[in-house]
């Protein structure tokens, strides 16, 4: 079980020191030419404020205009695409024709079930796959709003209706899919097409923010002329990711955000992120299947928005992640793609990002998923043991994989949907492999998060057991920065976490500062090559 040492180690007085501070597609890419040279006799560039005439073919918007009042005076006709909430799963016996707008302010179907956003696929299906592919890479890279977010570049994919002038984005997404060339060619077997895909770089340092902005976005709509809903804040239950994210979009918006929180259960890097937003904090004196029960029972009685995985919007930004995936492989299909799960919305969200794709010709196939679970919180991963026999809720035991310490997840039965669909598998990984496969990870170029670690670690036991091939196209999906659990990386290089090896423990070596002695030490560490 993770602990943090009691006294101040090595590692921890050096970061104390007063001076630190689609099908047709060519699985690989046709090579390009020879670099672009200059001519030798090229003119300078002349800068923007120069007072040589203008080239440029396109035209800058008024100076006294932004880029959302831009959109407004270029907004152009309304397509005719629609969404709304349907029963997930539909319920035996229940109305078939059961269906509520995104406008309602609902959580659970008649008969207490999860809700789905369902969109009008015969209308998308209007326009060929080819059509938006094009489309949504054209959007890549612009600041045009609010198509410059990975999310809202997918908006008709997304929530079709909403207006741009409601959206809430602090241009999210576009997370880079980073080769992990290294990791696979030196530590799993020589896989050649591993790849990692950095949710965590994103405004708030986690994915939360894809799912977040689509939430707030339709609250901002709800709460403003002419719906008018009387709103009073947004709250959520959170293990860290889910408040700092929720926090933030709420001061974009000029919205009260209010989280619950597990008193001494989250990172202090977490902590600080919705307090610094100005979100009314809770800390709880229970885990987060408690503080969950307690924001739905308080939302059922205030008038506050649910922001919790329970509410499926959030559902449809996580998705884009998906499509981005595709997008970053120019619209070619992995193999498989390894998420960890938590509370289940988001292995459900890679599948619907997928199958959308699938059913609208952007793409031909889905990959298989995985989702990895931590050994002290992994009720799926005996679900899944069991052969989907029957589902077990638990009380979750503490794993530095901390976001994932789940043991009565909401989505259970989206991701059950999401692995069927797939064949998909589950994996898990006790807090020794998953921390071993984050400083592994850490020690080829990245700085991976415990939850990345949890990933990782499935990914080293399904090479292992050979269920993934060498050649496999293989993603691992990073929730979070690293940066979030800084304390959990100090407490394994400190080697200060009772009963573990830490085999890949780095801690720094106290030397006298005289000539010799460093030289001594360097020969020694760097093998005689100096």
């Amino acid at each position: 079980m993770p602990t943090s040492a009691a006294a101040a180690s090595s590692l921890s007085l050096l970061f104390l020191h007063p001076h630190s501070r689609h099908s047709s597609a060519h699985r690989r890419p046709v090579r390009g030419g020879p670099h672009l040279r200059l001519p030798a006799r090229a003119s300078r560039a002349r800068c923007a404020s120069s007072d040589a005439p203008a080239t440029a073919t396109k035209h800058r918007r008024p100076a006294e205009e932004n880029i959302r009042e831009e959109a407004a005076r270029l907004r152009g006709p309304v397509q005719g695409f629609s969404a709304w909430y349907e029963p997930f799963p539909p319920a035996p016996g229940g109305d078939p024709n059961e269906r509520y707008s995104l406008d309602e302010v609902v959580y659970r179907s008649s008969s207490g079930g999860l809700l789905d956003v369902r969109h009008d696929m015969e209308a998308l299906a209007r326009y060929p796959g080819s059509y938006w592919r094009d489309l949504f890479d054209s959007r890549v890279g612009r600041t045009a709003w609010p198509y410059g977010s990975g999310v809202w570049s997918k908006k008709e994919f997304v929530l079709p209706e909403i207006d741009s002038d409601h959206i809430v984005s602090l241009f999210e997404g576009n997370s880079n899919l980073f080769w992990a060339e290294r990791l696979g060619r030196e530590h799993l077997g020589g896989m050649n097409d591993l790849w990692v895909k950095h949710c965590g770089i994103s405004h708030t340092g986690s994915f939360k923010d894809l799912g977040m902005t689509v939430l707030v976005s339709q609250v901002n709509r709800l709460r403003r002329a002419p719906l008018s809903r009387p709103i009073a804040g947004v709250g959520c239950a959170s293990t860290g990711d889910t408040s700092a994210a929720l926090s933030a979009y709420c001061a974009a918006a000029g919205i009260p955000a209010i989280v619950f929180l597990p008193a001494d259960r989250i990172s202090l890097q977490q902590l600080i992120q919705p307090i610094a937003n100005g979100a009314t904090v809770l800390s709880l004196d229970t885990d987060f299947d408690g503080c969950m029960r307690l924001i739905r029972e308080v939302t059922a009685e205030l008038p506050i928005y649910l922001a919790n995985s329970l509410n499926s919007l959030r559902l449809e930004g996580q998705k884009t992640a998906a499509i981005e995936i595709l997008q970053q492989f120019n619209w070619q299909v992995p193999d498989w793609v390894i998420v960890p799960g938590g509370n289940l919305g988001n292995i459900y969200a890679f599948y619907k990002g997928f199958e959308m794709c699938r059913v609208l010709g952007l793409v031909d196939r889905v990959p298989r998923l995985v989702c990895a679970q931590a050994a002290n919180a992994n009720p799926l991963y005996r679900y899944y043991k069991s052969g989907w026999t029957e589902f077990q809720p638990q009380v979750a035991e503490t794993t530095f994989a901390s976001a994932i310490q789940i043991g009565d997840p909401v989505s259970v039965d989206r991701a059950v949907v999401a692995l069927k669909a797939t064949d998909g598998i589950v994996e898990e990984a006790t807090e020794e492999e998953l921390m071993d496969a984050m400083a592994l990870a850490d020690r080829t170029g990245m700085f991976a998060c415990p939850h990345t670690g949890v990933a990782l670690a499935a990914l080293f036991k399904l090479r292992d057991q050979r269920i993934i091939g060498p050649n496999d196209r293989t993603v691992v999906v990073s929730t979070a920065h690293g940066l979030k659990f800084t304390q959990s990386k100090i407490d394994y290089h400190d080697k200060k976490i009772q009963g573990m090896l830490c085999q890949y423990a780095n801690p720094p070596i106290n030397v006298k500062a005289d000539f010799a002695s460093v030289m001594d030490v360097l020969q020694k560490n760097l093998n005689g090559k100096i």
